[in-house]
């Protein structure tokens, strides 16, 4: 891709043209032409010889990236990406290279064709012919928009980390004994539940009373963990439900009013997961004046709140309300180390369960009139595809009906009818919109059921920050959905979990997808739920190419089981 003389795109060779020359004549030419064209990345040729270098060619993949059809862009120079974002030195740096004949690769901020602003990694380099003279230059561009953005999130991250170190520091400065104590606990703590016990036994020391509890989002609740309450009063097993604010940022209906024997002038917390509040109910210790709550949040994720009891006539003044904001920073900071180092060591996860009222499969189970259970992923297609476990939600299911079913959002490869109550349905869901967020958030798919009504997915996720952020991310890209449980739990054995991801490795694609569809569809029962003749059809290949697949997959498990 060029984008005019004072602008660019590509990727091309440089060099001695009797040299290419002698490298590609073995090459059938309509072999070249189909590799260009069907090339995963954006390529692009410039006619160098006009002097505003129209582009004479470009492929499919141009279009994915920028919209632009072939009809529209040939002839024009590919300056029509730029916009008033783009940046003038990567442009100048382009100029200066066509201008010395040189190749140059830059990042552009570039608008695609509905107007969406997209980073577009950009090589460009001069084609010569016999006499050395640049005729026309040919270019790569990549879509690098999700890479930037990880790069200036990460930036971002790192600065708010170092302003929040730079906050704290000044706040250590003014501390007392219970955060020097507080701060200790944090260091100290090798478990959560050390850290929650130490936490509210060091504010306790110095306050009233004091519990700490996590978030449960599922519920929109605080769900008290420890407590630690001098007076000899508790709250016991009470959960505090967060409360959605009136249009005119009051509490709701009856909160005031629980808060105020004891003039509660803190009980809110801040939910970065919801935007809501948590109200908390005081204990009705008469020497009790004032509650508040601190905000246990990091990054993307909302850990929780500790509740603080004090006796003063005043409450909490300005100094004191600083002082146990820095510690909610401190405490959630030392969680998220924590969690963290649970999840590097493979010791606990979030598992996530969502209800999807318009997931593209509930339409597809309805029109079928059958319910799917999700089995597993093969991959030997272009598009990755998904196998369930069909059955009818009334009578018998109709094969049929389940292959016309999928319409324009799902793609359904084949039925196999692995016995006379249920099939085996392989399909792609076209708009893969819950794989993607999946594989952004290093998510895992545990479970998948749909019917006719509803699609129940289960994930687990390695840290809270990332879950929370796989529940905001589901949240938008679905308008009938709803959390169904947030569950903190310890991870499946590691031991096991590599095993097989090590034998899964020595397999190759189709080797993996012949077992993986054997299985599913009941061809190692006996007598068989589906035969060979069947599956192979199914995977386009034939008979005897499919019992090759499949015994050589069953050679290399039978070999690492007895090798371990």
């Amino acid at each position: 891709m060029v984008q005019g003389r004072d602008s660019g795109a590509g990727i091309g060779a440089d060099g001695d043209p009797a040299a290419n020359s002698a490298s590609t004549d073995t090459i059938d030419e309509s072999l070249k032409t189909r590799t260009m064209d069907e090339a995963p990345i954006g390529i692009t040729v410039a006619d160098a010889t006009e002097p505003e270098m129209p582009l004479v060619y470009v492929n499919a993949a141009f279009e994915r990236v920028t919209g632009y059809p072939p009809e529209y862009a040939v002839g024009r120079n590919c300056r029509f990406l730029q916009g008033e974002t783009t940046r003038e030195e990567p442009v100048a740096e382009m100029r200066a290279a066509i201008e010395a004949g040189e190749a140059t690769s830059v990042e552009l901020r570039n608008y695609r064709r509905d107007g969406e602003l997209f980073w577009n990694e950009v090589t460009i380099a001069p084609l010569r012919d016999e006499r050395g003279t640049v005729t026309h230059y040919v270019g790569f561009q990549r879509d690098v928009t999700r890479r930037k953005r990880a790069e200036r999130a990460a930036t971002e991250r790192a600065a708010r980390i170092e302003r929040e170190r730079s906050t704290q520091e000044r706040l250590l400065e003014r501390l007392d004994g219970v955060v020097a104590n507080v701060t200790e606990a944090v260091t100290r703590a090798e478990s959560r539940s050390d850290l929650e016990c130490a936490v509210v036994e060091s504010i306790d020391s110095t306050y009233a009373g004091a519990w700490i509890g996590t978030y449960d989002p599922s519920e929109s609740e605080i769900v008290p963990q420890e407590t630690a309450l001098t007076a000899g009063y508790g709250v016991g097993d009470r959960r505090f439900r967060v409360h959605q604010p009136q249009a005119d940022g009051s509490e709701a209906a009856g909160e005031r009013a629980a808060a105020t024997p004891v003039d509660a002038t803190a009980a809110a917390v801040s939910s970065a997961v919801t935007d809501q509040y948590v109200h908390i109910n005081p204990i009705t210790a008469s020497d009790v004046t004032a509650t508040a709550a601190v905000p246990l949040h990091y990054g993307n994720a909302t850990y929780g709140a500790i509740g603080v009891y004090t006796r003063a006539d005043e409450g909490f003044d300005n100094h004191e309300r600083a002082i146990l904001t820095a510690l909610g920073r401190t405490v959630a900071t030392g969680i998220n180390a924590l969690e963290n180092q649970r999840t590097l060591q493979g010791e606990g996860v979030v598992e996530l369960r969502f209800e999807i009222g318009d997931h593209p499969l509930v339409g597809v189970a309805a029109a079928a009139g059958c319910r799917f259970v999700y089995a597993g992923n093969v991959g030997d297609r272009q598009q990755p595809s998904m196998l369930f476990e069909a059955a009818a939600t009334t009578s018998s299911l109709d094969p049929a009906a389940v292959r016309t079913a999928g319409g324009d959002a799902v793609d359904v490869h084949s039925v196999l009818e692995a016995d006379g109550e249920g099939s085996v349905v392989e399909l792609s869901v076209i708009d893969a919109t819950l794989q993607s967020i999946l594989t952004d958030h290093g998510g895992e798919l545990l479970s998948l059921s749909v019917d006719e009504h509803l699609a129940t997915v289960t994930v687990e996720v390695g840290q809270e920050n990332l879950a929370q952020s796989f529940v905001d991310a589901v949240d938008a890209a679905f308008e009938r959905v709803e959390l169904a449980s947030y569950r903190r739990r310890e991870h499946r054995a590691e031991t096991q979990r590599g095993f097989v991801a090590d034998l899964r490795s020595e397999l190759t694609d189709r080797q993996y997808a012949a077992l993986a569809r054997a299985y599913t569809a009941g061809y190692f029962e006996w007598p068989h739920d589906t035969t060979g003749e069947e599956i192979a059809e199914a995977m386009g290949i034939g008979r005897s190419t499919f019992h090759q697949h499949l015994r050589a997959a069953q050679r290399k498990l039978a070999g690492a089981i007895i090798d371990s």
